[in-house]
């Protein structure tokens, strides 16, 4: 008998349905588990207990309880690679960047598409548990 690989998890975390809809329908063309929540605490108790290979944080406003969430990523999660979408001088400007090791940004979310998969390489190799 043979056991179904589970596909990993990607948390995303936008406000904007829109833009979040078109990170889902990215996310899933590339045979990745899409999850989001309909709050920030609901994604930060996620993070507690609930493995994702990936988190792509659209920092459109507000941008503080993103932050703190992606602190806590790299607490609970050191192994998850996050993936920030915009506000990239906003991050280098208060020091953010360096101090999470597993971090890139984006400046744009229409170049999300183009990059995903250079990240996909990252993960591919890991194992997450499916939901």
């Amino acid at each position: 008998m043979s056991s179904k690989v589970p596909k990993p998890c990607v948390l995303i975390i936008s406000d904007s349905p829109d833009r979040r809809n078109f990170l889902r329908y990215h996310i899933t063309c590339q045979n990745l588990k899409p999850l989001w929540y309909p709050n920030i605490l609901s994604a930060r108790k996620a993070i507690r207990e609930d493995p994702f290979s990936m988190v792509v944080v659209d920092l459109s406003l507000p941008v503080e309880p993103k932050l703190t969430l992606m602190k806590e990523v790299s607490y609970y999660q050191p192994d998850a690679q996050i993936i920030t979408i915009g506000k990239v001088e906003h991050l280098k400007g208060m020091g953010t960047l360096p101090s999470l090791s597993s971090i890139e940004s984006i400046d744009s979310i229409e170049t999300f598409p183009d990059r995903l998969g250079d990240y996909i390489t990252g993960i591919s190799g890991k194992k997450s548990k499916g939901r």
